[in-house]
């Protein structure tokens, strides 16, 4: 998978050990396992190692959105909610309109710059919801 060797790449991301489990047009869908080194003083996920998923998941999609790797993708925003505690493996959900996907390309295009927002779930082994979020990026152009 061409995403697997691009997760690779991101030592912040090797370290968390995250894995793809699902990639298609405007979907990607990705899973940590709870391990020691990531739980907080509870033991339950850290808060920051479910958000690191979460972005992870939704700057994959963004990524996806120009395709010939002709542009940067720049966290700009994100609006996050934890819904309950999570423990073992979680997976999230990172999903893009289409349309306005089409209106992203569209701008980049024209403009050479675009907005888009990502939406994200994330689930426990029990498929209850335990992180909602988007993500804005700003997608701009690579300089040679």
């Amino acid at each position: 998978m061409v995403l697997e060797a691009l997760l690779a790449k991101i030592p912040y991301v090797v370290w968390h050990d995250i894995s793809v489990v699902e990639e298609s047009s405007g979907v990607v869908k990705l899973s940590l396992c709870g391990r020691d080194e990531i739980a907080n003083y509870v033991g339950i996920l850290h808060a920051g190692a479910i958000y690191t998923l979460a972005e992870t998941a939704a700057g994959c999609v963004a990524n996806s959105v120009i395709e010939g790797n002709i542009a940067f993708v720049l966290l700009r925003d994100a609006n996050i909610r934890y819904t309950r505690r999570a423990d073992g493996e979680i997976s999230a959900t990172a999903t893009v309109d289409a349309e306005a996907a089409s209106a992203a390309r569209s701008d980049f295009a024209g403009q050479a710059r675009a907005d888009i927002t990502i939406d994200v779930d994330i689930t426990d082994g029990d498929g209850e919801t335990v992180f909602t979020g988007t993500f804005t990026y700003a997608l701009r152009p690579r300089k040679s």
